[in-house]
């Protein structure tokens, strides 16, 4: 079964780089990975027996598709692209979770999952999310290495498997013709999808070549592009030199440090001092050279993506990344303004455990929950006082679920002013504690289980949701679930962490960073109303809360009262607590959207 689908660029004038790295890469991950090189290529692209003709050992030791069944699925469709249109990245989103490798198109700022191997452009890098896992060594390096040449004896010039720019004959062109190299010094590698050759007979053409960077250390110069090939060769110990294709490789090579000899025409000033100076040339390749070797197929075989598909509450695929970790994606959706997060690594579901309630909170608070009961109690009848208020027929007799009911301090309050309340929780000792300490029906249930609307009480008159609702990836079900439970004109209220508070205004990447691998989704009380109507509800209150006057930028660690007090002062004249309590009402006028 395949697990991991590879897609390269197969596109004429996109170099071979792609192609290449995408059959070591289903080498090295072995039959659970295959490449998909279409039977039907787009016009301007290689087709698949020309492929085959040219690359006959690789297409033979790896699974190649040529067609995609109908609904086919994948763990991970890794796009070695090049650049991608978002259309093309729709489409492969449908197919699985999608890595991108050294993208630099338009879907950089969508795709679930980003890896750069090679380095950005300055003018991208500046201006662009950096990739999840960003670095040189995840090339494929080549095993066998060399000591710095101190003469240059032996020369490789490699422009690629197309060369479309005949860089191979414009630097045959000034190195021999110029007098600076011998034609018997220098060997060309012929590309696999090239159709060059060269003009001076005593130059000693080869290839195609297999695995080529395991040969660089024979040589004691490498000239090339920017590209894998310059890397490699850095690595391998070899003096490097380049000549570029366009502007933009150009600007990567200085950028990396290498020396280059310019654009399309080698500038022989340049090359007479390379020549001349070979310690300031290897110097140059050596600071440009990979530092360290990691594991690509290991890092991608490793990935496993949770909730890195459409936005769970719009289906939009089009959503645009606000931060990227090694584990974590966050996304906010360009239709309904949702940020969600897109998770890599195993996760442990922890909250279930006793150590959440206890150690944990203990760690956080300074208390266990139980300690904060009183707390947590007056808490709650300050929302209930909101929700009874939104209450047309009062709330005598009225019927109650708090989901994740915790250690009980709500469903205490709530019983104790008349409501007839139910709780249930997904942790089995914190509804034990309900039952047996507090006499309050609760049951264990994953609220937002698949087939579990049996479990609830129905015709509610309110359902509550303390700090939970972020907890839930599939949120389109869970909010249709809380719809089906209450009457017309019940109320749906809920507390989550802001997007909007002053911790996200500050730094929003630091707030993404600090939210729990467990929150799938960030709220804001700015979005949170229409979210809401998707699914038929009308927000009636909103309640800023998480005030935090420490964390404005202009308060001093220590000290600073006048400042401290109107930061806190603005906290609550512009909203910007780190969390807020959402109060809505089921109005069954709106039209729900359909699942």
């Amino acid at each position: 079964m395949v697990d991991l689908l590879l897609v390269p660029s197969v596109r004429r004038g996109n170099g071979s780089g792609h192609l290449v790295r995408c059959f070591n890469l289903a080498s090295s991950i072995g039959s659970s990975a295959a490449i998909y090189l279409p039977d039907d290529p787009d016009p301007g692209s290689w087709s698949a027996d020309e492929l085959r003709l040219a690359y006959p050992r690789e297409m033979g030791q790896v699974r190649v598709i040529g067609e995609l069944a109908p609904g086919a699925q994948f763990r991970i469709v890794v796009l070695d692209n090049r650049a991608t249109a978002p259309a093309e990245l729709e489409r492969w989103s449908s197919r699985g979770a999608v890595v991108a490798i050294d993208e630099g198109g338009p879907a950089r700022e969508s795709v679930a999952y980003l890896v750069d191997v090679l380095p950005r452009h300055p003018r991208h890098a500046r201006r662009q999310l950096p990739a999840n896992i960003a670095s040189l060594g995840f090339l494929s390096l080549p095993q066998a290495r060399r000591d710095a040449p101190v003469a240059i004896r032996r020369v490789l010039v490699s422009f690629g498997g197309e060369d479309p720019a005949g860089l191979t004959d414009h630097f045959l062109a000034a190195a021999i013709g110029g007098g600076f190299l011998t034609p018997e010094t220098i060997t060309v590698v012929s590309g696999a999808l090239s159709r060059a050759g060269t003009n001076y007979p005593a130059v000693t053409a080869i290839g195609p070549v297999q695995d080529l960077k395991e040969m660089l250390r024979s040589y004691d110069l490498v000239v090339t592009q920017f590209g894998l090939t310059a890397f490699e060769a850095a690595w391998a110990g070899c003096a490097v030199l380049l000549l570029n294709p366009a502007r933009e490789h150009e600007d990567l090579a200085k950028a990396a440090g290498f020396v280059s000899l310019g654009i399309g025409t080698p500038a022989v000033a340049t090359l007479r001092w390379a020549l001349a100076d070979i310690p300031a040339l290897v110097s140059a390749s050596i600071q440009a050279a990979p530092t360290e070797r990691l594991d690509l197929p290991a890092r991608l075989s490793a990935l496993a993506p949770r909730h890195a598909g459409p936005c769970p509450i719009c289906g939009a695929q089009d959503g645009i990344a606000l931060h990227r970790t090694e584990r974590k994606t966050y996304f906010s959706c360009r239709q309904c303004g949702m940020v969600r997060m897109a998770f890599f690594a195993p996760r442990k579901d922890h909250y279930s455990s006793h150590s959440y309630f206890f150690e944990e909170y203990k760690a956080q608070y300074g208390r266990t929950y139980i300690d904060d009961m009183p707390v947590i109690r007056a808490m709650a009848a300050r929302r209930l006082a909101v929700i009874e208020s939104l209450l047309a027929g009062g709330h005598e007799g009225g019927s109650l679920l708090d989901v994740g009911c915790a250690y009980g301090a709500f469903l205490v309050e709530a019983q104790a002013r008349g409501w007839s309340a139910v709780g249930s929780d997904v942790a089995a000792d914190a509804v034990a504690y309900v039952k047996s300490n507090f006499n309050v029906p609760a049951f264990v249930a994953d609220f937002s289980a698949p087939g579990a609307d049996g479990l609830y009480p129905r015709a509610l008159t309110c359902l509550t949701m303390w700090y939970v609702i972020e907890h839930f990836d599939t949120l389109a079900r869970v909010l249709r679930r809380v719809a089906s439970l209450l009457k017309p004109g019940g109320v749906f209220a809920f507390s989550t962490p802001s997007s909007n508070g002053i911790s996200a205004r500050k730094d929003l990447a630091a707030f993404l960073e600090r939210s729990p691998d467990d929150h799938f989704t960030v709220w804001s009380p700015e979005t949170a109303p229409a979210i809401l109507k998707r699914f038929g509800f009308r927000v009636q209150r909103m309640v800023i809360t998480g005030h935090h006057p420490e964390r404005f930028p202009w308060v001093p660690a220590t000290g600073g009262m006048l400042r401290r007090g109107l930061a806190s002062l603005a906290s609550r004249t512009f909203g910007l607590g780190d969390t807020f309590e959402c109060y809505a009402v089921l109005d069954t006028t709106i039209p729900s959207v359909p699942d």
